[in-house]
């Protein structure tokens, strides 16, 4: 094995007819040998402490990310935001302005490697509905995916849609018939119930076309009102039922936008919008 360091390369440079010049105080060194440069870095766990803050730190909510920009941000740091992916990127040592044009050498460039990363996460809600998206289930499993989320809806009321999923739940031996819409765009759904005698019992089921939602979308957000439209089909006198969530990728980046603001608010600057190289 060999246990050679860096360190020990350095000492036999030092040690030998090899001449070993610096070239960063404290960081590089390089010595020529056999028309050969090699360049010894002595990086910065040989240090009592490292030459500059770098690493990719990511939080999950506005608070921590306003508490590690405060602590670590200066004049020449960036914030930069991905609407589309929900994610809040600082560069804490981006490059600060160009200097004057009265200086001798450019003095502005860092090398952005000290990173603050904000990732929206979405809600529990959010997901939920979000996965039942523009999906056909069947009645049954539909009426307690309605059952479990009702806290969400605002419109019906929790009253109303617990007789429509209680209605739904026990027409269970159906054939449903046809559809028709009423006058104020709500479906009347016609079904068969069957029985042990062989004559079918009919009966209708009214659905409301569109359920309104009061969902936040991420966790640093605020409600919002969203449309969820009934969509149904009749598949061999069988029930499928699911709902289409109206501009649904606009309220994403809508509370993005909220959530840009608010940190704006915080910290008194400008975020971009865009990706960081």
């Amino acid at each position: 094995m060999n246990d050679r360091t860096e360190n020990d390369a350095l000492i036999e440079a030092l040690n030998t007819s090899y001449i070993a010049e610096q070239l960063e105080p404290g960081g590089f060194y390089a010595y020529k040998h056999n028309d050969h440069v090699t360049t010894i870095d002595l990086l910065d766990k040989h240090l009592e402490r490292p030459r500059r803050k770098t690493g990719r730190v990511v939080v999950e909510d506005v608070p921590s990310f306003v508490h590690y920009y405060k602590k670590h941000a200066d004049s020449g740091s960036e914030v930069f935001v991905d609407v589309e992916a929900g994610r809040i990127t600082a560069i804490l040592d981006a490059h600060e302005p160009t200097p004057d044009e009265d200086l001798n050498r450019d003095e502005s460039a860092r090398w952005g490697e000290h990173q603050l990363v904000l990732v929206l996460h979405q809600t529990d809600a959010w997901k939920r509905w979000g996965g039942k998206d523009r999906q056909l289930i069947r009645q049954a499993e539909f009426a307690d995916f309605i059952d479990d989320n009702r806290a969400d809806i605002r419109k019906p009321t929790a009253a109303e849609m617990l007789e429509l999923v209680q209605h739904f739940q026990t027409q269970k031996k159906v054939t449903f018939n046809s559809a028709i819409v009423l006058s104020n765009g709500d479906r009347r759904l016609t079904f068969t119930e069957e029985t042990d005698a062989g004559a079918g019992t009919k009966g209708q089921i009214e659905v409301p076309s569109v359920l309104e939602l009061g969902i936040a979308p991420f966790e640093d957000s605020e409600p919002y009102v969203v449309s969820a439209r009934f969509r149904y089909r009749i598949q061999n006198s069988a029930l499928y039922m699911g709902v289409l969530l109206d501009n649904a990728d606009d309220v994403l980046k809508d509370a993005v936008k909220t959530v840009v603001t608010k940190i704006q608010e915080e910290l008194g600057v400008q975020i971009m919008r865009g990706t960081p190289a």
